[in-house]
């Protein structure tokens, strides 16, 4: 007899827990379709967002392609630009180097003529 009373208050507490989660079951479907109608309302506009982030990717890209060749470009440049300037260099250098080395030499001739014509003085 104790074994089929405590049947019965088994069978009764899953009725009424049964029961107490009927309002919870139903708050949650409700919070469900709203879940999915939010989300089939934002799937065309994301999925507008998500193409024209992939265009302006795309497009940051070519740019970024662009500034690449424009720095090898300009890289280029300044190397033919330092090679031009040592063959400046040079061309204005050896001419200069050689005018150094003969009005050092006419400096000091002249300084030694002076002398041998002050000594030459100085004996008359």
């Amino acid at each position: 007899m104790a074994l089929k009373v405590l049947q019965i208050i088994c069978a009764v507490a899953v009725v009424v827990i049964v029961l107490l989660m009927i309002p919870v079951m139903l708050k949650l479907k409700r919070t469900l379709e709203e879940v999915g109608r939010m989300i089939v309302e934002t799937r065309p506009g994301t999925m507008k967002a998500i193409k024209q982030a992939e265009a302006t990717l795309d497009s940051v890209n070519e740019e970024l392609e662009n500034v690449e060749k424009v720095t090898s470009d300009a890289s280029l440049l300044i190397g033919k630009m330092g090679e031009a300037a040592d063959s400046l260099e040079n061309t204005i250098k050896s001419p200069i180097t050689k005018m150094g080395f003969i009005s050092t030499g006419a400096a000091v001739t002249s300084i030694a003529v002076r002398k041998q014509l002050l000594k030459n003085k100085k004996k008359q």
